[in-house]
């Protein structure tokens, strides 16, 4: 029998371990905002991390969702500082607050999910 409950907890699963794989590149962005040659970094869209997964899944390959995850993002030649840093701060409190509330939003629904089951199953 196949049932919507462990899919919708693995891809819950997936994108609060994309979430904190976020945070800490962001965090790293942001303590190296001052290094010199600094390349300010990010992961990929969730998106495109779940159809990575989905491609490698069907190709019984091994999923490192660490490995290569992240990647410079591309600047214009004006956004970069004197001693090459390419860190902005603001861009990057942006994305930690955007992060922040995809965050949220991802454990409210997975609540709300475990409510409504545990509703069903009569254990509320």
């Amino acid at each position: 029998m196949n049932s919507i409950a462990p899919d919708v907890f693995s891809v819950a699963e997936k994108r609060l371990d994309w979430i904190g794989q976020r945070q800490s590149v962001l965090a790293q962005n942001i303590a190296n905002a001052n290094t010199p040659g600094y390349a300010a970094r990010d992961i990929k869209p969730f998106g495109d991390f779940l159809a990575d997964q989905a491609t490698q899944e069907t190709d019984n390959s091994f999923v490192d969702t660490s490995a290569g995850s992240t990647a410079p993002q591309d600047r214009a030649s004006t956004e970069i500082t004197l001693n090459g840093n390419t860190v902005e701060l603001d861009e990057q409190l942006e994305k930690v607050a955007a992060t922040d509330t995809a965050h949220q939003l991802a454990t409210d629904l997975y609540k709300k999910y475990v409510g409504m089951f545990r509703t069903v199953i009569g254990k509320n």
